[in-house]
């Protein structure tokens, strides 16, 4: 639209154009609008709770899958994917430390952040690895 040929001010729609914006286009949805209420309510309830539960009980880095990790904050589809290659190919991490010093893009800070939202290292009860390190990875 050319300013110097055309009027740049709105004007006002003619009452035939405003009877095909009519509200009766969108009544179908309304009535919709609370059994979708309902089924978004329950899903973001849901993943809330799976949000929660990620954090509660955390996310071993030694037996995860990628769609576990992906599931931790800050860890997103290309770092969860070479967690995983980097575990099958040197074996199961020893420490966060370790986590951090054999994936690239995870410093020290990283790691901890990481930590905060639930990865674990080998976390099992008593203070035990979860997976006990190979002989030849021991500093005994």
């Amino acid at each position: 639209m050319n300013p110097f040929l055309h009027a740049t001010v709105a004007q006002p729609l003619e009452p035939a154009a405003l009877a095909s914006h009519a509200p009766a286009a969108h009544a179908q949805a309304d009535t919709a609008s609370p059994v979708r209420r309902r089924l978004l309510g329950a899903a973001l309830g849901l993943l809330a709770a799976a949000a929660t539960r990620v954090q509660a009980e955390g996310v071993d880095a030694n037996i995860a899958t990628v769609e576990q990790l992906q599931a931790v904050r800050g860890i997103g589809p290309r770092m969860a994917q070479i967690i995983v290659q980097e575990r099958r190919r040197a074996g199961p991490y020893l420490s966060m430390e370790d986590l951090s010093d054999r994936v690239r893009g995870i410093g020290p800070r990283k790691a901890k952040a990481l930590a905060q939202s639930g990865l674990r290292v080998g976390a099992a009860r008593g203070g035990q690895s979860a997976h006990p390190a190979p002989a030849w990875a021991r500093r005994d």
